[in-house]
């Protein structure tokens, strides 16, 4: 995504008044979004999970992994050519999003995509565009988080060693209820195995 379409996204707070009038949907300007995170410890720890529970097409989701980033930029070793891939997916593992619109989510994807392309250089791996798509697949999600919790389900991602993904996926709707049941649990892989290695 080129930069000028990426301003567009980031300064548009309304797409039609229809929209508006039907969801309430305003997007928050960006001014906002930095004072609120300035105000929070949202990206202190740069492994926290974070959830948007409307996050429109990702302001706040867009600053949130950009700040992370900027943070594990001056992390030596997990900055390090070898450890870099991993590091960034570690971090795009624990910012989630859910949205009523489809094609917030879409845009969201690729905003998050566009600042990882920021952070990375030319040459990345296969792999590691694989393990991109699939958490941002379990991460940012089409779903209603009033009126549709029944369908919304969440990856837990977890990194029992460098280089591995533990996933674990979870129901809102027994999350709601205090209960941590696993709906389905997947052997821990190499993220250059995630897709394969069910």
């Amino acid at each position: 995504m080129s930069a000028e379409a990426s301003k567009e996204l980031k300064t548009k707070q309304i797409k039609s008044k229809t929209r508006v009038r039907n969801r309430g949907e305003v997007f928050t300007n960006e001014r906002e979004v930095n004072n609120i995170l300035a105000l929070t410890q949202a990206t202190s720890n740069r492994y926290w999970r974070f959830l948007e529970p409307a996050c429109g097409n990702g302001n706040f989701l867009e600053a949130i992994l950009r700040q992370r980033l900027d943070h594990l930029k001056q992390d030596r070793i997990e900055w390090h050519s070898k450890n870099r891939e991993f590091s960034i997916l570690k971090i795009l593992s624990t910012i989630y999003g859910v949205d009523i619109a489809e094609d917030n989510i879409s845009e969201c994807k690729k905003r998050l995509r566009g600042v990882i392309f920021d952070y990375l250089p030319k040459k990345t791996t296969k792999e590691f565009l694989l393990a991109m798509e699939e958490i941002m697949n379990t991460n940012l999600i089409v779903g209603d988080m009033l009126n549709g919790v029944e369908r919304i389900f969440f990856t837990e991602y977890s990194t029992p060693a460098k280089g591995l993904f533990k996933r674990r996926v979870y129901a809102l709707a027994d999350m709601e209820l205090g209960i941590k049941s696993v709906v389905r649990d997947y052997p821990t892989v190499s993220y250059r195995e995630m897709i394969h290695g069910e």
